[in-house]
């Protein structure tokens, strides 16, 4: 398992990117017709979910 030490600027940076990239999918996945796209789109949005929720303060 790979660990990452961040200052806070680098977690707020990183979590602002995150969610970035998450609104983009969520807009990417509502504008395909494709099931399996939408699928693997899905994860994606739940990984990175995970990811900011790992990263938000305590």
């Amino acid at each position: 398992m790979a660990h990452l030490d961040l200052t806070e600027q680098e977690t707020r940076t990183l979590v602002d990117v995150l969610e970035s990239t998450l609104s983009d999918l969520v807009a990417e996945t509502v504008a395909t017709e494709n099931r399996e796209l939408k699928a693997e789109l899905k994860a994606r949005k739940n990984f990175i979910r995970e990811i900011i929720a790992r990263l938000a303060p305590q």
